[in-house]
């Protein structure tokens, strides 16, 4: 059994992790939760725009009421959508509803599952917002589980990207992306960045025979001296339907003067993650 959490807001984003789901729950036994999560802070914070402090105490704690009862209300009509959703197509799942910062609830359930799949943009202001929020960018730092992040609109994954250094978290993203493969004939890339070209070839063969025993995929190895964020940038952006990738590398300076490679892709939004940290 594989247990999948998606913490829910009412975007498109949303909608698309439900159709990933249930690419995953073509090949693989599930049990999903699904946690609509009203981020409360955020609700404060919509209020400083009708309402700036120190002015109308108590107007403003009537509209704080106001825009977290028409959260829960819009909370509930997406769980019961979910809800919909697993019942059509024989989900085991259950539900809940939150209010809190949605960073720490979902780190917290996170401890319990095997994979958290939600949107690269967040909105669990519940529309009391505009402006989305990139919880994404938190939870691949803190989360216990791998993280499949989508962005708004769905496609089907033929071409995959794995980002591969042979550290504790890309292991385990890899990992992950075998045991939920629904196509076991993916055209996979893996990408070695590494400064000694012997030791990038030895981690392109352990990872090729990895995946060797869990898939049937055309495998292609590249290795490459360069950065892993201008390796991708340069060749492969835009040419794959998934990048697979650890949270942190294993090459210290490239962290503190290149940047993540997970957060630059999902500031960039345009292709599916799955990171693990």
């Amino acid at each position: 059994m594989h247990n999948i959490l998606i913490p829910i807001d009412p975007s498109d984003y949303t909608k698309t992790a439900y159709k990933y789901l249930l690419k995953i729950a073509t090949h693989n036994k599930v049990a999903v939760e699904g946690i609509a999560i009203i981020d409360n802070l955020n609700l404060a914070e919509a209020v400083s725009t009708y309402l700036p402090l120190p002015l109308g105490y108590e107007e403003r704690l009537q509209k704080e009421e106001e825009l977290l009862k028409d959260a829960k209300k819009k909370a509930r009509e997406e769980l019961k959508e979910f809800k919909k959703l697993c019942e059509e197509n024989n989900l085991k799942c259950k539900s809940k509803k939150i209010v809190g910062r949605p960073d720490f609830v979902i780190e917290e359930a996170s401890k319990y599952t095997d994979l958290v799949i939600m949107g690269m943009r967040n909105f669990f202001h519940f529309e009391t917002s505009d402006t989305p929020e990139k919880t994404a960018s938190k939870i691949i730092h803190y989360s216990q589980a791998p993280a499949l992040l989508v962005t708004k609109e769905f496609k089907p994954i033929n071409k995959v990207l794995i980002a591969f250094d042979g550290s504790n978290p890309a292991v385990k993203a890899a990992r992950e992306f075998a045991k939920i493969a629904w196509n076991k004939e993916y055209e996979i890339t893996i990408v070695v960045s590494h400064s000694s070209r012997s030791k990038g070839d030895e981690l392109l063969q352990i990872l090729e025979n990895y995946l060797n025993e869990h898939t049937n995929a055309r495998i292609e190895k590249h290795y490459t001296n360069q950065n892993i964020i201008s390796a991708y940038d340069e060749k492969y952006a835009g040419k794959v339907d998934l990048v697979v990738c650890g949270m942190h590398s294993q090459n210290i300076l490239q962290r503190l003067f290149v940047g993540s490679f997970p957060e630059h892709l999902i500031n960039a939004n345009n292709v599916p993650v799955l990171v693990a940290q």
